[in-house]
């Protein structure tokens, strides 16, 4: 054997144990005959429902209207009970320096007990900063939770339909695969005539064991997302899944800009938490000033004691009282200085991220929305592109049934064909993908 022989049947060897190895691997991996299918709204309720994240999110909102409600406690009457037992053994009296005692008679017992309320009257509007603070701190939450409701939706939408693309490029590619069957069978008897190159063949035997990897690897990617979804809608992460596609779910709304990004600072969750956030840093600046003025507290006592006197008779003393209380913190006026200039910059800095908020929201619209467009306009060309390449598989088709063509040049055009059917298929999806990203960048997903 020369050079070239042995060269040739090298690459024989290492293209047959390729395509042997792929063929197991694609028998094996082909597992999506018992996906579960689902519908997109199906899965956003399932994800509504089962997600941790949201749960969490919940609990927090739950949390915060118990502060809410804690806060107001400040308001109401503050009561103490107070009760006290006392028993005394052996009382005596010395004179000088224990030089004589004289026993007296003393009660051995000795009891009391009261009641003391106070009331809070005036507190320099701390109470009602606090409770304001707490309300605010809820409304933060309750946003909290819209936007991770928004982010599980979004998420959820993004992978239903990135797992569509994924079979119906695999529906594609097998179709490919089938053609090359049929291609291959007949260059074989085309090769033994001597009507076709080896190479021919050999060609078209990589470009079939390519499709069975490019499978292989959207089967296993299918897994993957099927996994990731399976986690935010609370499936078993073993259940791959179908989603139900049909052409009314392809857009065809025509959106505005200008208004797209009115919708968006109408409803994005993020401004209104940073809203909400210059409101927190007004109301802490508000309690720091509360600190310079006084607290005034309405009082009352009950009394009780037994013994009320001693040693020589017994009698029992009640009492009640009534009275104002005044407390005021006098070195607040000069410590209190650096917190407020604190709680200033604070209010400085919340005006800041709101602005940023604002930046941040009108680039994500006009991504969205530019993506939207261009969505839109790819699938005109991809249309055109199926239409041409259809046009010229029929041409080719017919040269080769007339042996004007030759083989590889038939399944170069089965190729085109079948690839250009992708791009459209992938570019109706990517339309519904970037409408809800757009849906999602105006708060209304």
């Amino acid at each position: 054997m020369n050079y070239w022989q042995l060269k040739d049947l090298g690459l024989k060897f290492l293209f047959l144990l390729l395509v042997c190895t792929t063929s197991f691997s694609f028998a094996q991996q082909d597992s999506l005959g018992n996906a579960k299918k689902i519908k997109l709204d199906e899965a956003i309720l399932l994800g509504i429902q089962n997600n941790k994240q949201l749960k969490i999110a919940n609990t927090n909102l739950a949390i915060a209207n118990e502060n809410v409600g804690q806060a107001k406690i400040a308001k109401m009457p503050r009561i103490g009970l107070s009760a006290g037992y006392t028993y005394i053994g052996d009382p005596k009296l010395y004179e000088g320096f224990y030089e004589s005692n004289i026993t007296v008679d003393y009660l051995n017992h000795m009891g009391f007990a009261n009641v003391v309320s106070a009331i809070p009257i005036y507190s320099g509007g701390s109470i009602n900063n606090r409770i304001e603070q707490q309300k605010l701190l809820s409304q933060m939450q309750e946003s909290v939770v819209k936007m991770t409701e928004a982010d599980v939706k979004n998420a959820i939408t993004e992978q239903y339909f990135t797992l569509e693309k994924l079979y119906r490029q695999i529906e594609v590619t097998k179709q490919n695969i089938i053609n090359t069957d049929l291609r291959i069978s007949q260059l074989k008897s085309r090769v033994n005539n001597g009507q076709n190159l080896k190479s021919d063949l050999l060609r078209t035997e990589l470009q079939q064991s390519n499709f069975k990897v490019s499978v292989f690897r959207s089967t296993n990617t299918i897994e993957l997302i099927s996994n990731y979804l399976d986690i935010i809608i609370g499936f078993p992460t073993n259940t791959i899944l179908k989603p139900e596609v049909t052409e009314s779910m392809i857009p065809t709304e025509n959106l505005d800009l200008q208004q797209s990004l009115e919708e968006a600072f109408l409803n994005r969750e993020e401004l209104k938490r940073a809203e909400i956030g210059i409101q927190l840093s007004e109301s802490s600046l508000s309690l720091t000033k509360s600190g310079f003025r006084p607290n005034i507290n309405a009082n009352l006592i009950l009394n009780t004691e037994y013994p009320a006197q001693w040693p020589t008779y017994v009698n029992i003393l009640n009492y009640w009282a009534a009275g104002l209380s005044l407390s005021w913190d006098v070195s607040s006026f000069y410590t209190l200085k650096h917190r407020i200039s604190g709680d200033k910059l604070e209010i400085d800095k919340s005006n800041i991220a709101l602005a940023v908020t604002k930046d941040q929201i009108t680039t994500e619209v006009k991504n969205a929305y530019v993506r939207y467009v261009e969505s839109k306009e790819n699938i005109k060309t991809f249309k055109k592109d199926v239409e041409l390449s259809m046009s010229n598989y029929k041409i080719v088709k017919s040269r080769y049934d007339n042996d004007f063509a030759l083989i590889s040049e038939i399944v170069d055009a089965e190729l085109q064909l079948n690839n250009s059917r992708i791009e459209l298929v992938n570019a109706n999806l990517d339309l519904i993908i970037q409408y809800y990203s757009l849906q999602y960048a105006m708060g209304k997903l």
